[in-house]
């Protein structure tokens, strides 16, 4: 099912992409979507990325797209890691305690601004994907939220999609905190909020009504290029994704070589 951008809209000459999903599907790559996007390097049409993933660095992420034969730097790749130090950046002095669960990147880039990790009242709790997830951390989370630290969540997902399926993600985490401690409201960053894709939009630095944000689900993807005030694609897979009240994808496409026609895209000249 495909629905065509009228011909009076604005060409696109700036693509913000979704990472898993849109460009792979855990460690395979979607090769239409590989052709598409060295078709847009090749003819100067820049894009950037976006991913709630906080497993891995900008410059992991660049790696990966690489290896399946994307082009990509670093400074392309917009996670929620970057999120999450922004934040802590703006808001809290270096001195403010922090504990953290997360993989080695997450943990490595909080440290990497000047903040100390410990489990010793820590004034912030910061929850983020953690595959070695056990109850000694989720107890230094709660007792935390319990005595008023500040919890902020990389992203609201509840899955996440691997190879044979979906695990719990950080939602599951946040969840488990907030039922414990309801009066505790955490700041949840990432997708369907829309700070990575402005992040992403300022890098291109193309206008935003010439730039559209491309995803494989609603709830998230779309919703973000919604709140950031963009035209948003969804990319049509065999992942089921949940309908959002009033959040409508402006195109359905079935293969992202459907916005390789020159009568879409505005090469810039």
């Amino acid at each position: 099912m495909e629905q065509r951008i009228a011909p009076a809209d604005h060409p696109i000459r700036g693509v913000i992409s979704d990472l898993d999903g849109v460009a792979y599907r855990g460690d395979t790559p979607i090769d239409d979507s590989v052709k598409a996007f060295r078709g847009w390097s090749e003819r100067g049409l820049p894009y950037a990325f976006v991913t709630n993933n906080s497993t891995k660095s900008a410059a992991q992420f660049a790696a990966k797209l690489s290896r399946i034969g994307i082009p990509a730097e670093p400074s392309q790749v917009f996670t929620t890691i970057s999120a999450v130090t922004s934040l802590l950046e703006r808001r809290w002095p270096r001195t403010t305690p922090v504990f953290a669960i997360g993989e080695r990147p997450l943990l490595e880039a909080i440290e990497d601004i000047g903040y100390h990790l410990t489990d010793v009242k820590p004034k912030i709790v910061v929850l983020g994907f953690d595959a070695t997830l056990d109850y000694a951390k989720l107890r230094t989370a709660v007792r935390a939220a319990l005595a008023g630290a500040t919890v902020i969540a990389t992203n609201p997902d509840v899955l996440t999609p691997v190879h044979d399926g979906y695990d719990p993600c950080v939602g599951v985490i946040t969840a488990a905190v907030a039922a414990a401690v309801p009066n505790t409201k955490p700041i949840v960053l990432g997708k369907p909020q829309p700070f990575l894709i402005e992040q992403a939009l300022a890098h291109l630095g193309t206008a935003r009504h010439e730039t559209v944000m491309v995803g494989d689900q609603i709830g998230t993807d779309i919703a973000a290029g919604k709140a950031a005030g963009m035209r948003s694609i969804l990319l049509a897979s065999d992942v089921p994704f949940n309908t959002v009240a009033d959040v409508v994808p402006d195109r359905i496409i079935e293969s992202l070589l459907d916005l390789a026609d020159p009568e879409t895209v505005g090469w810039p000249r």
